[in-house]
């Protein structure tokens, strides 16, 4: 269900329950791990090819974006529409997040988040690494566990496609539902250290720095949706796609600086 709704790439086994919609929540992370592999894949292949910095990069952003068939990104333009002009009336902020239209802020928010996002990924495709593509993994997983924690533990819009799926309650049967989410995470980050670490605990921790990355990408994902749940009232899923995007810029623009 996470991989059919969350991932252009079609999915081969196609079933839809209701009932399983905190559940397909929980695995959203697992998308993420998912496309940062394809992306990563497209990045060695550019390299064997000999393509250039600037077109590999080019190239890999295209491609995460394709990817998530850019329903993040539609979040991420609703959310900068509603939020950035700071209308007083949150009954206004809530219309214009609904407005299908595309204005001035989302689309100047949108050049200067493909500027840094785009930029970053022209930096790092500089200098190939199993390291660097480990860390774009862990970007695309943690920014997708901080969505789905957000979204099964705060309060829906009333509007909201969570809603009706019992999200944002606290109850136990609620909160359970983050587990996979955090399981995810926990593997991939542990994944990524033992990798990046060559299996030497010693190696290990001297590559802890690294996970400046993944601290950039919480924080960014975590100050996103408080501020923008502050002014719409409630959680819904542009503001999901508006944490994964602000998270990734950052996480990407981190990587690119910790690995230059």
């Amino acid at each position: 269900m996470a991989w059919g709704m969350f991932c252009w790439i079609p999915c081969p086994y196609k079933k839809w329950r209701e009932e399983d919609r905190l559940a397909q929540i929980g695995m959203f992370p697992l998308v993420g791990t998912f496309i940062g592999a394809i992306v990563c894949l497209c990045w060695w292949a550019l390299e064997l090819a000999g393509a250039g910095a600037v077109l590999t990069g080019a190239v890999i952003s295209g491609v995460y974006f394709l990817l998530t068939g850019f329903i993040h990104l539609d979040g991420f333009m609703d959310c900068s529409d509603a939020i950035m002009p700071r209308h007083p009336d949150m009954e206004q902020r809530r219309r214009i997040l609904k407005d299908s239209h595309s204005g001035a802020f989302a689309l100047i928010c949108l050049v200067l988040m493909m500027m840094i996002f785009a930029g970053s990924m022209v930096d790092l495709a500089e200098d190939f690494s199993l390291k660097a593509c480990v860390l774009l993994v862990l970007i695309f997983t943690s920014s997708r566990a901080m969505s789905a924690i957000t979204v099964i533990l705060e309060r829906p819009m009333s509007t909201s496609q969570y809603a009706g799926a019992g999200a944002g309650q606290q109850s136990p049967g609620t909160v359970k539902n983050t587990i996979p989410a955090f399981i995810i995470l926990l593997i991939v980050l542990a994944a990524a250290e033992l990798i990046m670490s060559g299996g030497s605990p010693w190696a290990l921790i001297a590559e802890l720095y690294s996970n400046i990355v993944f601290v950039v990408v919480v924080a960014a994902a975590g100050l996103t949706a408080r501020n923008d749940i502050r002014k719409l009232g409630g959680m819904n899923g542009d503001i999901s796609g508006h944490m994964i995007t602000m998270s990734e810029m950052f996480g990407v623009l981190a990587l690119a600086l910790i690995t230059a």
